[in-house]
This record gives C-alpha cells, structure tokens and sequence, in this order.
C-alpha cells in the first residue's frame, strides 16, 4: 500500500500556537513521536472551548470518542520551536467527524506533521454510539462551518 500524506482541506476552522517544551523533547534532542498527538489534541480542546464547552469529552448528552488516528512524521521540532497547529473539522457522517491537523514550525518554516483523527458521538446512558448532537452542529454553523 502506497503511504499518502495526510491531505489538508483549503480551508482552516481553528489555529493555535504552541511552543515545544522541555517535556516534548525525546532522548534524540528532538520533538517525540508520541507528543505530536497530545499536541494536536491541545488544538481541538480548545476549539471545543471556543464553542462554549467546558468539557472537552463530554457534552449535550453525549461524548466524544476517538475511534482511530493517524500521523505523518515530517520534519522535527526542537526545544523553544514556535508551532502553529492549524485544525479542520469534516463530517464523515451522521455520528462521526474527522479532526484534522497541520502542525507548522513556524522557528524553521517547515512543516513538522499531519494528524488525523476520527471521532464518534458516544451515548453513555445507552452505552451506544449515536448521532451528532443538534447544538454541536448549530455551534459550528455559528462559527462559519456547516455540514
């Protein structure tokens, strides 16, 4: 199987910058593979914010729950590196979305990976997965994103 690269959408729903921490940092003297998703996830947790939730995992009588991720790797970051991880949300379907990431240095002008995520609505009094809920969609319609 041919490994694509993770492709971007033209448009982008949400940024935030972050810089790279001591704790980010693995024994090569670079950015760690596994910190590139918990990075990625600071950006969602804070559109999800900028929705008006308090929550990031739970709300309107329903959760979120990732299903699956996927990362390319594509150049490194560094201790201080200023970051910008730029964010685009997709509708799969009724219960699912696709979280998706751009992670830019902006210190070395290089783009250091690409995330994907996918994320179901989970009912946990039904213990079921179940379809996006109707304020999550006209919050988003408040930001300029429809489905």
């Amino acid at each position: 199987m041919p490994n694509e690269t993770i492709s971007f959408p033209d448009h982008v729903h949400h940024a935030i910058d972050y810089r790279v921490v001591y704790s980010d940092i693995n024994a090569a003297n670079h950015l760690g593979a596994d910190r590139v998703l918990p990075i990625a996830l600071e950006a969602q947790f804070s559109f999800i914010r900028k929705l008006g939730y308090e929550d990031s995992v739970v709300f309107e009588n329903a959760g979120l729950i990732m299903v699956n991720s996927h990362i390319d790797y594509l150049s490194e970051g560094h201790y201080g590196d200023r970051l910008r991880v730029e964010m685009a949300i997709e509708k799969v379907s009724d219960k699912a979305v696709d979280f998706i990431y751009r992670i830019h240095n902006t210190t070395t002008q290089k783009e250091v990976a690409r995330v994907k995520t996918r994320l179901l609505f989970f009912d946990y009094d039904v213990n079921a997965v179940t379809t996006i809920p109707e304020g999550f969609v006209a919050r988003l319609a408040q930001q300029g994103i429809a489905f």
